[in-house]
């Protein structure tokens, strides 16, 4: 009887002994539905400072992380936060504000001459919306001008309208081989073409006053206002100033791409 006091009171005190280490070293998990929640506030346009406060009244950190351009709300008002508003946190939880920079303001840039898709795709990328006028106040394809003015400075988002020459027309240069030179500035205005460089060739066997050599070639294509240049066989009306020649035809005058020849150069 007394052994079994003994063995008794013994697995008692094991028993005793081994519940109080298991609280010891595995203390309950604390209960999650014990821990209170505050819903976050929209903080949208409130000042920095403002935005502290309120959130400091619920238990919470505010820190400032950036800065966004913004076109409405002021320089230092919250743009954005995150957690968003609505959702929900404990205390002590950090709300992380990002903050206005005001608003972004860019200069028009001077794009006179540049080709309309090019310029488009350059006021795009400068983040102003755009809107295209096709005019005929320049023979010269290409951007002529801007609304507002090349300088100008505008605050985003902002519209620049973009007026756009498309140039003179191609046209294909007229045969002038055997042609007389004094007809030669009439036949090519009617097809709104010019009358470049003009050259003499004494030697020439042709009749004298007619063309022997064009250059663009008949049949090429050139813009309109696009120059053609003359070798024309014999002797100018003014020999001290004409521009004569006595090398080979072919080798006197090269091809005209475009409008960029002056009148009398070669």
């Amino acid at each position: 009887m007394r052994l079994l006091r003994l063995v008794l009171l013994f697995a008692a005190m094991l028993g005793i002994g081994y519940a109080f280490a298991a609280i010891r070293l595995f203390p309950a998990a604390e209960d999650p539905t014990d821990v209170d929640f505050t819903e976050i506030p929209d903080l949208t346009g409130v000042s920095l400072a403002e935005a502290g406060e309120r959130l400091s009244a619920l238990g919470l950190v505010s820190t400032e992380q950036g800065r966004l351009h913004h076109g409405e709300i002021p320089v230092g008002g919250v743009v954005a936060q995150r957690p968003l508003p609505g959702q929900l946190a404990r205390a002590g939880d950090t709300i992380v504000l990002t903050t206005s920079a005001g608003i972004e303001m860019r200069r028009v840039p001077d794009l006179a001459g540049l080709p309309g898709g090019q310029a488009a795709t350059l006021l795009t990328r400068l983040g102003f919306e755009i809107d295209v006028e096709e005019t005929d106040e320049s023979a010269v394809a290409g951007v002529i001008r801007t609304e507002p003015d090349a300088g100008t400075s505008l605050p985003l988002p902002a519209r620049v309208r973009l007026f756009i020459s498309q140039g003179k027309a191609i046209v294909s240069v007229p045969d002038l081989q055997g042609r007389h030179v004094d007809d030669l500035e009439l036949l090519l205005e009617e097809i709104d073409l010019r009358l470049g460089a003009v050259r003499y060739q004494v030697e020439a066997p042709e009749v004298p006053g007619r063309v022997i050599f064009q250059s663009p070639a008949p049949g090429s294509p050139l813009r309109g206002e696009g120059f053609v240049s003359v070798i024309v066989a014999g002797t100018p009306p003014d020999p001290a100033t004409a521009d004569l020649t006595r090398d080979a035809v072919r080798d006197t005058v090269s091809p005209i791409p475009g409008n960029g020849e002056a009148r009398g150069e070669g």
